[in-house]
């Protein structure tokens, strides 16, 4: 009986009830992230997260059973096989359990095949892990009923999308009453003061890009130790509602360093304008060296 299933793990149930549950939690699971992003900076890329969405609703219904099914192939069914083998050689615990569990070894191959690519590790092993929880247990739950029944199941598809559609009810219902009583803010970038953005400001390679100070004056070590002025503007030319920072290099302080400087060094001639982000409490400057289809983003962090 046990080998008569193992034999099964990737059966037409096993794939219907694993495809169909995948696919019923990815707009759940999409709208949650966009709820999230609300709150989050995305530094005017993209065309923002309304544009996404519109994206997502108007191509939801060609992709989903396609990625229902592409994450069960490559995640549910597979630890389902390992669980179902467990529970064979242990010969204790239920078997839907030993599925459960062994998502964790296949999440984690994923993730080492992710991480090798550049990704982080232990994040998207935890939610590749957990993303292969309830379809493991919709395929114990539709095995047993079919057994159960003694007939093969129908409209698993059509349950799990009143699922979904219940559950997605229900979230933006939630996001709403959240919304209105102020628990849920959509992101505003920061106002912030000349003694709020005096400083150094640092790139990802920790080097200063700029230093400025409280009466206007920038130096510019990038330019060859240049100095010249930065000014705070009410908003960004391309970025509504964004506060910018413009910064004029001006001349060399040294002769020497103005000669050996690259002449055609990025940001040293005329002015440069960075965008304001992040929050009043850790604020950050960023530029879009890309486009908004394919954005580039760069980003300061004040410090030292």
């Amino acid at each position: 009986m046990k080998r008569g299933k193992s034999r099964r793990t990737w059966g037409d149930v096993e794939m219907r009830a694993a495809s169909a549950a995948s696919a019923a939690q990815i707009p759940v699971a999409g709208l949650v992230s966009f709820i999230v992003t609300l709150g989050q900076d995305d530094h005017g890329a993209g065309g923002g997260p309304d544009f996404g969405l519109a994206c997502a609703i108007l191509f939801a219904p060609l992709l989903l059973p396609v990625l229902g099914a592409v994450h069960s192939g490559v995640l549910t069914l597979p630890a389902v096989w390992l669980g179902r083998w467990a529970a064979v050689v242990c010969g204790r615990g239920p078997e839907w359990a030993w599925s459960v569990g062994c998502l964790v070894p296949v999440g984690v191959v994923w993730a080492g095949f992710f991480a090798a690519l550049g990704a982080a590790f232990a994040g998207p092993a935890g939610w590749i892990t957990a993303s292969g929880v309830v379809p493991a247990l919709n395929v114990a739950y539709c095995r047993r009923r079919e057994e159960r029944l003694g007939r093969p199941l129908r409209k698993v598809w059509i349950l799990s999308g009143l699922v979904s559609l219940a559950l997605c009810a229900t979230v933006f219902g939630a996001a709403v009453v959240a919304t209105e009583t102020g628990l849920l803010k959509e992101y505003e970038p920061p106002h912030l003061a000349p003694g709020q953005v005096a400083g150094a400001w640092r790139d990802d390679d920790d080097e200063v890009r700029f230093r400025l100070h409280e009466n206007g004056r920038a130096d510019v070590p990038s330019c060859g130790d240049a100095t010249g002025t930065w000014t705070l503007t009410g908003d960004d030319e391309f970025l509504d509602r964004r506060p910018a920072l413009e910064v004029d290099a001006g001349r060399s302080l040294d002769a020497d360093a103005e000669a050996d400087a690259d002449a055609d060094a990025e940001g040293c001639e005329g002015s440069q304008t960075w965008t304001v982000g992040g929050t009043e409490d850790d604020p950050e400057l960023f530029v879009n060296l890309g486009t908004m289809e394919d954005p580039d983003i760069e980003t300061l962090h004040r410090g030292g």
